[in-house]
């Protein structure tokens, strides 16, 4: 990502597959015991029976084969002599903010574009459908042709969402939240952040969405805000190295410092919540949070919020330049002012009720989506790309895309008939706005229009975002038939499109299915006369309970409704119902995001709490003993035959077995390849500038080229270019305070050094601290 490839695993002493993979760990509040069926699976692997209560990521990676290979990083400030002897600033200066603020105006370009895109599409969408009923006779055999002409336009722009990622950028699938999530935590998925990935998930989503599919525009509006401040980054890098100017030695820190800004960006863009933004970020998505990542959040979701308010108020009245310039509630999800939000002290109890469900059918949730998308990895296993990048089309991405359309046919089916099956069933005398079926085949026209169907009606045509706030209006009166029948597909429909070849977030289509049931426990709670609260007012409960039931989101999504609703008077009965949503959700398994990420792409995560297990454990226990070192002085040959051998990121310098210092691979593959041409190996030896190299490893991670018989035998002297400042730890420390230093530091390899002769034993890196849960 950021124009860098990818290299090989993550740390010294591990084997190919062994800090580097796409698998499992442990996340927030998953289960700590180990169940009967895992100790039975873990004895038929052949574990000791040790290796019960903790299997590592890596021990795992090693008896099943099963874990891709992703890149991991390191965020300390590892300087050598020769860094100490240039000028370049810690961090970025003064410019930063501008390219912050950058950052913010573009991303809200690209939320207001994808809005104005999707209203667009959508009106396309809906004025076809006017014209088709204007053209077709009356009776059911004009209804039928509308549902050809309904079905097809929907498939038709489904399918340019599905070939957009299907054979071009996979990468774009879903909402990018669990991917942006492992950037942040410290793993590279490589292609996550790409112009190709930006184009396909802006276009993706508009034409989604439009098309009807139960996704939501908020998902990946974040995605699309990271992957805009990665690329910024890059140009960035490749300005300062276009002016020779020195990099910041701070540089990893300092770019994911710079995606955190951009996702939290896609969030402010897309409620016009910055606060919210801000929240979220700090909730999901930073692993190493300090009061100076949190400025420039605020900053780059003030501007982005800013943008997005600007733009859309200008794209919708272009005309009068007065009016265009107040900016209002112009956001692309903007729900809706409640005139009065009273509750009685008695409705608390249903609302934490309300809570209790919504984490009930987040947890069935999760687990339903779980078991298609491990069938869709069976079917359909991820892409594989050719040397340029570019997708190599086979059978599975064919598969994919049908799929897509598949998918699209059955959901655009249900939306159709559910209401026209209502119109046709309705007797004469009740005005539903629709006929019954004798009347149809009496002649009188059976086709609709959206504007000709009745507010509960619309919900099935509708975007989500336009129903959902219908459903919050006080003003209307759903059928509550119709409006559970809407609920319970809505569910169905979602988890079945969570995991589609198309971008899709969640936020919305959680909100909207929680908010169909929350409206009708308001409707049956007003037929009592208990209730004070307006049933739009638990329709918002429900809305909230859904999503925090399904994703987890507590702070950060009561902060966003109280934004995008305009009431901060709500806040208690809203911080009630997330909190309880969470608690019962978390009976069932984990979060959304967390159960793609460690479940099913089984990705090393490195989560807030260690197991309570690893209390019990050493670090001896979990360590890697094949440690790849070098010599403070080592000759050329044997560096490079070293590097040949292993594909390990990370070395530890030792002196008499003890270590001095660490150096990176990258810094290794630089000295062998140009250090003949900087008189590195000359006598009297010559330093390589810092800026020259320093600027390179920014940019790309170079390749090792061959070595010439004159230079094998020359002897390369580390000491300029190792760094002093790597962490270390005793091996019979304990494995939870190692977990934590290792998280909380940032770290990518950890050297472990013996209790008796304060030598170095072993290497801690993330798959040696990740515990991997058997599925």
């Amino acid at each position: 990502t950021d124009g860098k490839s990818t290299s090989s695993d993550d740390a010294s002493p591990m084997s190919s597959s062994s800090d580097e993979g796409d698998s499992n760990s442990n996340e927030g509040d998953w289960p700590r015991s180990r169940s009967a069926f895992n100790v039975g699976l873990h004895a038929s692997m052949g574990l000791k029976e040790s290796e019960h209560a903790h299997l590592t990521f890596d021990r795992w990676a090693q008896l099943t084969g099963k874990a891709p290979k992703v890149e991991s990083q390191g965020f300390p400030l590892l300087l050598s002599d020769q860094a100490r002897t240039c000028k370049a600033p810690v961090f970025h200066t003064w410019r930063i903010w501008i390219v912050l603020v950058a950052v913010g105006l573009a991303t809200g370009v690209v939320a207001a574009v994808v809005d104005q895109g999707l209203e667009i599409m959508f009106k396309l969408r809906m004025d076809v459908n006017s014209w088709v009923v204007a053209s077709v006779g009356p009776g059911v055999g004009g209804l039928f042709l509308q549902y050809l002409a309904f079905c097809a336009m929907a498939m038709l722009l489904a399918g340019v969402s599905g070939w957009l990622v299907c054979f071009h950028a996979p990468l774009a699938a879903g909402s990018g939240i669990p991917e942006i999530k492992c950037f942040l935590n410290g793993i590279v998925l490589s292609r996550v952040v790409s112009k190709v990935t930006l184009i396909a998930k802006v276009v993706g989503i508009i034409f989604s969405v439009s098309a009807g599919l139960p996704v939501g525009k908020e998902g990946p509006m974040i995605h699309s805000g990271a992957v805009v401040a990665g690329l910024l980054s890059k140009m960035t890098i490749d300005l300062r190295n276009a002016g020779k100017r020195e990099q910041p030695l701070s540089l990893n820190s300092e770019r994911c410092d710079m995606i955190a800004a951009g996702a939290t960006a896609g969030v402010a863009a897309a409620f016009g919540a910055p606060m919210g933004a801000c929240l979220f970020a700090i909730e999901e998505g930073t692993s190493h949070m300090s009061p100076r990542i949190l400025l420039k959040l605020f900053v780059a979701a003030a501007a982005s919020a800013l943008m997005a308010r600007f733009a859309l108020a200008l794209a919708r009245e272009p005309g009068d330049v007065g009016r265009s310039m107040v900016l209002g509630t112009s956001v692309p999800v903007f729900l809706t002012r409640f005139p009065n939000m009273d509750y009685a002290i008695w409705e608390f109890p249903i609302f934490m009720l309300i809570g209790a469900f919504g984490g009930l059918l987040g947890g069935l949730f999760n687990n339903l989506n779980k078991m298609l998308t491990l069938k869709r990895q069976v079917w359909m296993p991820a892409p594989q790309f050719d040397e340029r990048g570019r997708v190599k089309i086979q059978r599975r991405d064919v598969l994919r895309f049908a799929e897509v359309l598949f998918v699209t046919f059955v959901i655009t089916s249900l939306h159709f008939w559910m209401p026209m099956v209502r119109i046709m069933s309705s007797s004469g005398d009740v005005d539903v706005g629709g006929q019954n079926l004798t009347e149809g085949q009496n002649g009188t026209k059976l086709a609709r229009t959206i504007e000709e169907l009745t507010p509960t009606q619309k919900l099935f045509w509708d975007t989500g975002t336009a129903a959902l706030r219908n459903l919050l209006k006080d003003s209307e009166d759903f059928h509550p038939w119709m409006l559970c029948s809407f609920c319970v597909m809505h569910f169905f429909t979602t988890c079945w499109t969570y995991g589609l070849g198309v971008p899709s977030g969640l936020f919305v289509p959680s909100l909207l299915m929680g908010a169909a049931f929350g409206r009708l426990v308001g409707q049956a709670m007003q037929l009592t006369g208990w209730a004070v609260a307006t049933p739009g007012i638990y329709a918002l409960v429900g809305a909230t309970a859904m999503l925090a039931g399904a994703a987890r989101i507590t702070i950060s999504l009561a902060m966003i409704l109280m934004e995008v609703t305009g009431e901060a008077g709500f806040s208690l009965p809203i911080f009630v119902t997330v909190m309880v949503a969470r608690w019962v959700g978390n009976l069932f398994g984990r979060g959304i995001y967390d159960l793609h990420i460690i479940e099913l792409k089984r990705v090393p995560l490195l989560e807030h709490d260690p197991e309570d297990v690893m209390i019990k454990m050493r670090v001896h226990q979990v360590m890697a003993t094949d440690v790849v070192s070098f010599q403070e002085v080592e000759s050329c040959g044997e560096i490079h035959q070293k590097l040949m051998d292993c594909t390990h990121n990370g070395f530890p310098v030792v002196r008499d077995g003890r270590v001095v210092g660490s150096i990176a691979r990258d810094i290794l593959h630089y000295l062998l390849n140009n250090g003949d041409s900087y008189g590195v190996f000359d006598t009297p030896k010559r330093l390589v500038p810092f800026r020259p190299m320093h600027g390179t490893l920014a940019r790309k991670h170079p390749g090792l080229a061959p070595l010439s018989p004159a230079i094998a035998g020359k002897a390369l002297d580390l000491k300029p270019y190792l760094s002093k400042d790597f962490h270390s730890m005793l091996d019979s420390s304990c494995l939870f305070s190692c977990y934590n230093v290792f998280r909380q530091l940032g770290l990518r390899h950890l050297f472990v050094v013996s209790e008796d002769t304060g030598e170095l034993c072993g290497v801690i890196t993330r798959t040696k601290i990740v515990a991997s849960e058997l599925c």
